[in-house]
C-alpha cells in the first residue's frame, strides 16, 4: 500500500507546488481602501487582471478590517434581479465588503491556514486569506494554500524525514523508471549502494540523537556531493542508493564510469563535517553495479550490488 500512495504522490503533487512553511511564503502584498470608496470605483480596481481581491480598512473604525473577492463583488453588482450595479455603484464599498475575512499573521503554519479555512462557511471556504502584517497587508489565495499542503504531503509520503531524501520505495521506483528509458539501447543504468559503518556503536555511545545527526549530516554532504543527472535516497536505516544514467558506451567503459562515481562519492564524504569530531564520523561499506547493454533490469541491479557490498563486508571483517 506505501509503494502506491508513493508512487501516487509522486506524479499527482502539483507541479511547481511551493512546500511553504508559513503563510508568508504564499502572500502577495493586497492594496487597501477605504470602506467609504464608490463601489463604481472598486470595480475599476479589479478591471486589473492581477487584483484578486482587496482588503477594506472601515474608515470610521481603523482597526476593523474587511475583504472584497473578485468572484464576491461580481455576485454582488449582478444582483438577484440583475440591478445590483445600478443599486450599488454610487454605494460605499464597506456595504459589499465581507467584514470576518480569515486574518491570520505572517509566521501561521501553512496547514493551520488550511485547517482554519476549512472551518468557515461554504460560501466563503474559498476566499482569500489576508495576511497582517505591522505595515502593510497582504492575501494569499486558498488555492496556494491547499497546494502547498498537498507538496508537503506528497513530500512527506516519499522523502525519508531524518535524511528528506527520497525514501526506499521512491529510490526504487526512479530505479525501475531509468530502467524501462534505457532498454534496447547501450546506455546504461548505474546504482551504486553506500553502507554506513559503526551507528549501533554511535548510538550507543553518543545517544540515538547523535547518531540521527549523523546520518543527516552524512546524506547532506551525499546529495551535494552528486553529479548532474544523479539521484541519492535513503534505502534503509544504515543504507543509501546513487542512481545514474550513463550514455552508450561498452563494457569495459561501463565499469570504469561506474567505479569512478562509487570512488567519487566515497572521497567527497570521507572527512567529517557539521562540527562532528573524527572519531564520530563512520567509514563507509559501498558497493557499484551497471546494467548490461540492452537489458537494463531494476532487480537484477540491486542483487548485483547487494552481493558485491555483501562481499565487501565479509572482507572488512577478515582484515
Amino acid at each position: 500500500m506505501h509503494d502506491e500512495i508513493a508512487r501516487l504522490a509522486r506524479h499527482v503533487a502539483p507541479r511547481g507546488a511551493t512546500r511553504a512553511g508559513s503563510v508568508a511564503e504564499l502572500a502577495q502584498p493586497v492594496l487597501v481602501v477605504g470602506s467609504t470608496m464608490p463601489v463604481g470605483q472598486l470595480e475599476v480596481v479589479f478591471r486589473r487582471p492581477e487584483v484578486g481581491c482587496v482588503a477594506v480598512q472601515d474608515d470610521a473604525a481603523p482597526a476593523r478590517t474587511g475583504i472584497v473577492t473578485r468572484a464576491g463583488l461580481a455576485a454582488a453588482l449582478t444582483g438577484r434581479l440583475g440591478y445590483g450595479r445600478a443599486v450599488l455603484e454610487r454605494r460605499p464599498t464597506g456595504a459589499v465588503a465581507d467584514w470576518s475575512p480569515l486574518v491570520v499573521a505572517p509566521g501561521t503554519p501553512v496547514a493551520d491556514v488550511a485547517t482554519l479555512a476549512m472551518t468557515r462557511s461554504a460560501e466563503r471556504r474559498y476566499d482569500d486569506v489576508l495576511v497582517s502584517g505591522p505595515t502593510s497587508w497582504g492575501a494569499a489565495s486558498a488555492a496556494d494554500v491547499m497546494r502547498a499542503v498537498v507538496a508537503e504531503l506528497a513530500a512527506r509520503s516519499t522523502r525519508d524525514p531524518l535524511t528528506r531524501l527520497p525514501g526506499r520505495s521512491t529510490t526504487w521506483y526512479s530505479l525501475a523508471h531509468r530502467c524501462s528509458l534505457v532498454r534496447g539501447g547501450a546506455t546504461r543504468v548505474v546504482l551504486v549502494l553506500l553502507d554506513v559503518r559503526g551507528t549501533g556503536t554511535i548510538n550507543a555511545d553518543h545517544g540515538q540523537d547523535v547518531g540521527d545527526a549523523v546520518l543527516a549530516e552524512l546524506a547532506s554532504r551525499l546529495e551535494a556531493a552528486l553529479p548532474a543527472g544523479c539521484e541519492a535516497g535513503r534505502v534503509d536505516g544504515d543504507g543509501f542508493a546513487v542512481l545514474a544514467t550513463l550514455p552508450a558506451m561498452d563494457d569495459l567503459r561501463a565499469a570504469a564510469s561506474a567505479e569512478a562515481l562509487r570512488q567519487h562519492l566515497l572521497a567527497r564524504l570521507a572527512e567529517p563535517s557539521g562540527g562532528f569530531e573524527p572519531a564520530l564520523w563512520p567509514d563507509l561499506h559501498s558497493a557499484a553495479a551497471w546494467s548490461v547493454a540492452g537489458a537494463a533490469d531494476a532487480d537484477e541491479l540491486v542483487t548485483q550490488a547487494e552481493r558485491r557490498l555483501l562481499r565487501e563486508r565479509r572482507a572488512a571483517v577478515l582484515v
